[in-house]
């Protein structure tokens, strides 16, 4: 017994092809930035395109809108619920100079705990921050992304404490802190202190 013939004609063969050739998909480049280009000096073969992200704000309609909960007694609660979130309130609270806010929502228990035990305000922490805020600054200029940025540790330190720290290139130049821990507590990341 002869096996049926399964060849296909030209036709349908050729057809296929030319539907095969035209389902290529397409590729459009919309954002690319080298790793280290906001790195002073650095160097890149290939130049950024697109739009670069924008800074996080705490003006109402901006980016950072819904991190302050504002009263009507005129009290302020301040959601941070990443170490982005984090970072952008210290920068702000320190610019604003509202030491109250970042000792009571932002600095976390353990630290002020640790400022009364050695018989010292925890407010002095707000103090010691701000004589340090351009440190501060120029090490989160380098955390674009905080903890998620690529140029940036997370290493676990306990349950629910991270430490974020500046790696590689990107420690050149820094001030006095390279990182910072971090603390979850009821909810909301706090700054157990600078490294």
């Amino acid at each position: 017994m002869r096996a049926p013939d399964m060849r296909l004609p030209p036709l349908v063969i050729a057809g296929t092809l030319c539907v095969l050739g035209g389902c290529r998909s397409e590729e459009k480049l919309v954002r690319y930035k080298p790793f280290f280009s906001g790195l002073e000096g650095a160097q890149t073969q290939t130049p950024a395109v697109g739009a670069q992200a924008a800074p996080v704000e705490f003006e109402e309609g901006q980016a950072g809108e819904g991190l302050v909960i504002e009263h009507e007694d005129g009290s302020k609660t301040l959601i941070i619920r990443s170490g982005l979130h984090l970072m952008s309130h210290i920068q702000k609270l320190l610019a604003d100079d509202e030491p109250e806010l970042l000792v009571e929502q932002v600095l976390s228990e353990i630290t002020r705990q640790e400022y009364l035990e050695r018989g010292l305000d925890p407010g002095e922490a707000f103090a010691t921050l701000k004589e340090r805020e351009r440190d501060i600054a120029l090490l989160f200029s380098r955390m674009p992304l905080g903890e998620y940025s690529p140029n940036v540790l997370r290493t676990q330190l306990g349950r629910n404490f991270f430490r974020v720290q500046v790696t590689g290139q990107a420690l050149k130049g820094l001030g006095r802190y390279k990182g910072f821990d971090m603390i979850l507590e009821k909810g909301h990341w706090r700054l157990r202190w600078f490294v």
